[in-house]
């Protein structure tokens, strides 16, 4: 358990590398923009301005957060994924077919399945480097890399032949998904769907797993220490191989509801990097499902920000970008937290002497 001191250096450095990541997306606007106070104002309070934005803040954060979970579980075990991307595209894609081609069935039932058979599809499919790890010591970075590949080229191939949609108008899609198991909106009036509780309830349910369960200490005593771990009777290799397919549930759950809630079929290419993303959340949170949540929705205000700047400024939306990269050099650069709890520890034993 970490002391109170080591947590609020911790939140410290992170919330230094925010304001950080920040101060330069500032700057670049200052030196390049004819209206810099515009841009920065449209950036910062535009997205508050209306319930239309709010609303698209809460449907941007929903993947984020289903993928940074994902992501924060695998990444305390130790194992570097990066395929919630593939394992997002899979996910999706079986849930999709569960959706269209399933007989017709209550829709309290249907829209269950769906989502069962998507986090399934993720699952199974991130069983594949979890035990390429476990069994061959593959190197996870190259496997997972590469199977994202794989499953959307997979899925493109898929979805523009044997499912490709009659009336789609050229376009590579399956079937439009019964209206009836479509995640309604939130509010009426809103266009932020209801996805977004299903991510609250996945953040619960994930900091349950992790911090109360027998699963979840093994999961992360693996992470710590492998070593350790194994000479306390634990099977690493059972929990890399469990981790990883927790990881790629929770990703095939981000896409099927990306596609119940925003894009109504499977569509090639629909994700606009939604698993690579989830790694910024991640680290961003420091894999914690609390900081996941507020990184996802921080992440979401800056993408929002950036679309209100462009169109209410001269200044394009790339600047969060930079914004973004920033965030990753600085939150990733583990020196720094290092550098503060050897700091800090140095302190603790003067003050024994």
């Amino acid at each position: 358990m970490k002391s109170s001191r080591a947590i609020y250096l911790e939140v410290g450095g992170i919330l230094a590398a925010v304001f950080t990541a920040l101060l330069c997306g500032f700057i670049v606007i200052l030196f390049t923009s004819s209206e810099p106070f515009t841009a920065i104002s449209a950036l910062l309070l535009d997205p508050l301005s209306s319930t239309f934005n709010i609303g698209t803040i809460l449907n941007k954060a929903v993947p984020l957060i289903l993928t940074g979970l994902a992501l924060s579980v695998v990444f305390q075990s130790g194992v570097f994924s990066m395929g919630a991307e593939g394992q997002l595209y899979i996910g999706a894609f079986v849930g999709a077919l569960a959706g269209v081609y399933l007989p017709v069935m209550s829709p309290w039932i249907h829209m269950p399945l769906v989502l069962i058979c998507a986090m399934i599809g993720g699952a199974l499919y991130g069983a594949i480097p979890g035990l390429l790890k476990a069994y061959l010591n593959a190197s996870e970075i190259v496997t997972t890399l590469m199977l994202n590949f794989v499953a959307i080229l997979t899925t493109s191939y898929f979805v523009n032949n044997q499912f490709k949609a009659a009336n789609g108008g050229g376009y590579a899609r399956m079937e439009n998904i019964s209206k009836d198991i479509l995640l309604p909106k939130l509010f009426p009036g809103m266009n932020a769907h209801a996805g977004i509780l299903i991510a609250l309830l996945a953040v619960v349910v994930v900091y349950l797993l992790m911090y109360k369960t027998s699963i979840g200490y093994e999961l992360r005593l693996v992470g710590k220490n492998g070593h350790f771990a194994r000479y306390g009777g634990i099977a690493t290799r059972k929990v890399i191989v469990v981790s990883v397919m927790i990881s790629g549930g929770i990703a095939g759950l981000a896409g099927i509801v990306e596609i119940l809630g925003i894009h109504q079929t499977f569509k090639e290419n629909f994700s606009a990097s939604l698993g690579f993303d989830g790694i910024i959340i991640a680290l961003l949170a420091r894999n914690h499902p609390i900081g996941v949540l507020i990184a996802a929705l921080f992440y979401a205000y800056i993408q929002v920000g950036a679309q209100t700047m462009q169109f209410g400024s001269d200044m394009p939306r790339e600047v969060a970008v930079i914004i973004q990269v920033m965030l990753v050099l600085l939150v990733s650069a583990q020196a720094i937290f290092t550098y503060l709890k050897q700091r800090y520890a140095k302190t603790g034993q003067k003050a024994v002497k």
